[in-house]
């Protein structure tokens, strides 16, 4: 009979477990909004550090055309660590989401686990696409940087920067069929679960 007294109601035991999930969710979100605003001020700070460089370098024969490119390079890394954050509060919504549709039915377990395991496969091929597209973009702006400097057009560099670049390209876009393989095999798996 002590048992039955000392039981909680599963009601109530769902009721606090889905205030413990709402305050972790909402603190995970206050990190990330931390997180970017942090990430905002270091390009801010990249800006000021690039432009003094140059400044201070002017008179020299040094190129600063890489300055330009590390700060181009940076801002997209931050861009890249930004949508990561996204992709990782989107992630953990769905997780919530699960969470809170909890059930001891065994049908709605195994439909709950079905979409997130799909949901976190997806937000897999997400950030991976996001990295893909990262390189993408820093090797295209090296190389279309190389070319406009004096003396390229027509040389050897030019020749061998369109090489690369085209090596580059052919091996991200292997890179993103094997994604999207990856992808419709995932579906097709998770479909017939």
């Amino acid at each position: 009979m002590e048992n039955t007294k000392s039981a909680k109601p599963e009601a109530e035991i769902n009721c606090a477990f889905n205030n413990a999930a709402t305050l972790l969710n909402k603190g995970l979100e206050k990190a990330v909004e931390v997180s970017k605003s942090t990430l905002d001020l270091a390009v801010e700070q990249n800006h000021e550090f690039v432009a003094s460089c140059k400044k201070a370098l002017k008179s020299t024969p040094l190129p600063l055309f890489a300055f330009d490119l590390a700060s181009s390079a940076f801002e997209s890394c931050v861009a890249l660590q930004k949508s990561l954050l996204d992709l990782a509060v989107e992630q953990n919504n769905a997780v919530f989401e699960a969470a809170q549709q909890h059930s001891f039915d065994a049908g709605n377990v195994k439909a709950g686990i079905n979409t997130l395991v799909q949901k976190t496969m997806d937000n897999t091929l997400a950030a991976q696409n996001l990295a893909l597209n990262f390189a993408a973009k820093q090797t295209k702006a090296i190389t279309e940087t190389v070319k406009q400097q004096p003396g390229v057009t027509g040389s050897p560099v030019e020749t061998v920067t369109d090489s690369v670049q085209r090596g580059v390209d052919t091996m991200l876009a292997a890179q993103k069929e094997m994604l999207s393989t990856a992808a419709k095999t995932a579906k097709s798996t998770a479909a017939k679960a």
